[in-house]
């Protein structure tokens, strides 16, 4: 279970990629991640594609996250597998990110 961040200046893009499962243990770490983007309006790249698992913990993360970098910032949620593509649809979340 990790976080890596990559931030693109030119693009104004920030990617975090999450590997392994996505729960409440990464809660320090995800919000690590984007923390210091406060404020800038910049938009973000959740990279679930090495997502294995992902709880309530991590739908309760991503909104929290989206709530903190206000309207202006765009997030996408991206690579996730059928199962955890199917969690984020029934919790409607294709609302208020975009899923590809």
């Amino acid at each position: 279970m990790s976080i890596t961040v990559n931030y693109h200046q030119a693009d104004n893009c920030v990617d975090i990629i999450i590997i392994g499962s996505f729960d409440f243990s990464l809660f320090n770490e995800f919000k690590d991640a984007y923390a210091d983007f406060i404020g800038q309006k910049l938009s973000f790249s959740v990279d679930m594609s090495q997502v294995e698992y992902l709880d309530s913990a991590a739908l309760g993360m991503l909104l929290s996250m989206k709530n903190s970098l206000g309207d202006e910032c765009e997030i996408e949620l991206k690579g996730a597998n059928d199962f955890i593509r199917n969690i984020l649809m029934i919790s409607r979340f294709d609302k208020r990110f975009t899923i590809r």
